[in-house]
């Protein structure tokens, strides 16, 4: 019995070796290549601070936004994602912990998650190690991590889980088909609720699989399950696909936004350009055509197709070129997510040619040294190029607490510049978010963000007073100022309309906006014959800010002049409704783009409001599909015979 028991526990251990060592190097990587950045609330590049637990539910659930002056855009549901695993990390600081804990621990659960993929293959657990470790350490992942592309890091740790599904239920249904379709539906499900473009190339991916191979024992189950796996992510990602049909930008860019197109030499190196990696990539084409070369039947594999697919994204990103969500020029995509496809298709090729049972002896012990070569090299370049990018811990910038509590206080908006490719930001209660640079703003938005953040860089007398008015009437408080900027010239050219206040706690000076305003203003008839004709107010005298808050405004107006105009701070797009004296009354443009209704003289009951029936609709809809996932995605306990 004891000699039983000491040969299953070598076993067991035997068994655990592999992950085990795969998880403590990678985790010891990631934290040396993280070292200058680790904290749990991580921001820069292309990721915008994340809300606490109750600002992403809020903003999740909320049929309105206060943010680029108001849009009733669906926001992504990445947000409900992080909002419910966030609450599993409330005692570390909820979901800023969670993200920070997925960009700092990228490569050890990417490299788990290839290893627990694979583990139907025919390989050695340390030859799979092997190459779950090269996958973890890919440089279109580090860039990724180093820029803060949250999107393209969370492809990076689900991608093998979801391809690993789609495979088991292409080449076989059996007993527990709905179980498996469930789980493979929900891991779509994430993917397309980080990158549109990697839900769309895994349903390609299963449609062609479906056509291309026979279709077994039961068709109907295999025609079952291809179809859960295609509708029940459409009702777990509910409402937002409404919004991706009309955005082929959030389709093409993902949740991180445009990039520069790399150089050609940087994509044969699987690099996408940026800081944090090295094109050294091309090390794993030298290995594929080795595996190649040793054993031609590696290519008839899943890896093939799986590359073929990230080619296939690859050229749509690089020739497609759209408007930005947040406007500016026509841009290409970001090229991490095709260039993980294409490196998982490359790695499970060479995975296939160490498959056993083939070959002669001796190339066991050269695929060995080969994978060692190519791990060390990765591993260099991850160490050495991933520790630069924009990434950093401590948050983004903020504004000093009694400004922050202002701005929550009044609901009025924070209007932050950009610089470079940074976009020009408005946002109502607070600083902008993680998930406010996926709202589909209104058509006239980022040219009106683009013209303000001109006038505001390079300050001319005109252009600087219409920036500064036209902020103030949508219901700006702050201006926030690039990085270096001085607010002492645009102070000189407006001292009526601002002054410079408290910087943030980034040094980044701050505008304080004089002229009446607010969420809900009643502007007299002087003014209102402007509101109608021009996009900016020269004068605000007689407008009075009304206490309500948007989107749902009811108030009371009391007697007055004929021909005011009743106006928020919102952007004009369909669904507003307005009564008075509970008989419709038509909406009105005021500055070009703010939500107004005419008052009448005399004493009125006044209701602006924006139905979010079709939403709500949705999210019922949604719940239950979580509800069907939650109940079939769990295995079943199985019976012994």
């Amino acid at each position: 019995m004891s000699l039983a028991g000491e040969r299953s526990g070598q076993s067991i251990a035997w068994r655990i070796a592999p992950p085990a060592s795969l998880f403590v190097v990678l985790t010891a990587l990631g934290l040396g290549v993280n070292g200058a950045r680790l904290g749990l609330d991580l921001a820069g590049g292309r990721l915008l601070p994340v809300g606490s637990l109750s600002e992403l539910w809020s903003t999740y659930l909320a049929g309105w936004h206060q943010t680029g002056g108001g849009t009733a855009s669906a926001a992504p549901t990445s947000l409900a994602i992080l909002g419910a695993l966030g609450a599993i990390f409330v005692p570390l600081g909820g979901p800023p912990a969670l993200v920070a804990i997925l960009l700092i621990g990228d490569a050890p659960l990417a490299g788990l998650s290839a290893y627990a993929a694979t583990r139907r293959l025919p390989v050695s657990r340390w030859t799979r190690a092997a190459v779950s470790a090269a996958y973890a350490m890919v440089p279109a992942a580090t860039a990724s991590v180093a820029q803060g592309r949250l999107d393209v890091v969370v492809v990076h740790v689900v991608l093998p889980l979801v391809v690993s599904g789609i495979g088991d239920l292409l080449a076989s249904t059996g007993d527990r088909w709905l179980y498996r379709s469930s789980a493979c539906a929900v891991g779509v499900a994430v993917l397309g609720a980080f990158s549109p473009l990697a839900h769309g190339l895994a349903l390609l991916g299963l449609v062609a699989g479906f056509v291309v191979l026979p279709p077994g024992k039961s068709l109907l189950r295999r025609i079952a399950s291809v179809g859960i796996v295609v509708l029940l992510p459409l009702a777990l990602l509910l409402p937002w696909p409404t919004v991706l049909v009309n955005q082929p930008a959030l389709f093409l860019h993902g949740l991180s936004g445009p990039a520069p197109a790399p150089p050609a030499a940087d994509l044969v190196g699987l690099y996408p350009g940026g800081a944090g990696a090295w094109p050294i990539g091309v090390v794993l084409l030298v290995a594929t055509i080795f595996a190649v070369a040793v054993r031609p039947r590696a290519l008839l594999s899943a890896g093939l197709a799986l590359a073929a697919l990230g080619a296939c994204g690859l050229a749509v990103v690089l020739l497609v070129a759209v408007k930005p969500l947040q406007g500016g020029g026509a841009a290409v995509g970001y090229t991490g997510v095709p260039l993980l496809l294409l490196s998982a298709g490359l790695l499970w090729i060479i995975l296939n040619a160490c498959a056993s049972g083939t070959g002669t002896a001796v190339l066991p012990r050269i695929a060995a040294v080969a994978a060692v070569m190519v791990v060390l090299v990765l591993g260099a370049g991850a160490v050495f190029g991933g520790r630069g990018g924009p990434l950093h811990s401590g948050g983004g910038d903020q504004l000093v607490a009694a400004q922050a509590d202002e701005l929550d206080r009044s609901g009025r908006s924070v209007l932050v510049v950009g610089s470079g490719d940074e976009p020009t930001r408005q946002e109502g209660g607070r600083m902008p978010l993680f998930g406010d640079d996926q709202l589909a703003l209104t058509a006239s938005t980022p040219d009106r963000m683009t013209a303000w953040q001109s006038a505001l860089a390079q300050p001319s007398s005109g252009a600087t007073r219409a920036a500064l008015s036209g902020a103030t009437a949508a219901g700006a408080l702050f201006v926030v100022l690039p990085p270096g900027a001085d607010a002492a010239p645009i102070v000189a050219l407006a001292p009526d309309l601002a002054v410079a206040a408290q910087p943030t706690k980034d040094g980044r000076a701050v505008l304080r906006l004089l002229a009446p305003s607010g969420q809900v203003v009643l502007v007299p008839a002087s003014v209102a014959k402007q509101a109608v004709t021009s996009s900016a107010p020269a004068n605000t005298t007689g407008v009075t800010p009304v206490d309500a808050d948007l989107p749902d405004v009811h108030v009371r107006v009391s007697e007055g002049t004929a021909g005011r105009l009743l106006v928020l701070s919102a952007e004009q797009e369909a669904g507003w409704e307005a009564t008075v004296d509970g008989k419709a009354q038509p909406i009105v443009p005021a500055w070009g783009h703010q939500v107004a209704v005419s008052v009448p003289p005399g004493s009125s009951e006044v209701s602006i409001e924006h139905p979010s029936t079709l939403r709500d609709v949705l999210l019922l809809v949604q719940v239950a599909a979580v509800l069907f996932a939650l109940l079939t995605a769990i295995p079943a306990p199985t019976r012994r015979r």
